[in-house]
């Protein structure tokens, strides 16, 4: 699958389930192992696992494949491996808590 395709996947499943803040770094000319980093979150674990399950499902009904998924069990901050794009789906303190977008801030944000 097109890494661009893969993306717009990702992204529509993250708004499918209402993932909150959804925003996709462009990390292609910063010289790391993958080219974008997914970051939304939700009020609750629950809906936080609603999101990564939409993902999973999405990402292989279209032919992507998913390398790891970390944090199932807890659900707080899920971390999902597919390649080209890491997804980080979690709860609205850890995301504030963690500051991954700052983070990544300086990196330009994709428009998917």
């Amino acid at each position: 699958m097109e890494v661009e395709n893969l993306l717009k996947v990702v992204v529509d499943a993250c708004d499918d389930k209402h993932g909150y803040d959804i925003v996709a770094y462009d990390l292609t000319q910063a010289g790391v192992l993958y080219d974008y980093s997914v970051i939304c979150h939700a009020p609750t674990n629950r809906q936080v696992e609603a999101i990564a399950q939409e993902v999973r499902e999405q990402v292989l009904e279209n032919g992507g494949e998913i390398h790891s998924t970390e944090g199932l069990r807890e659900a707080k901050w899920i971390l999902m491996d597919l390649g080209d794009v890491v997804v980080n789906i979690m709860t609205r303190d850890d995301r504030e808590y963690y500051e991954l977008d700052a983070l990544f801030e300086k990196y330009p944000i994709k428009g998917v």
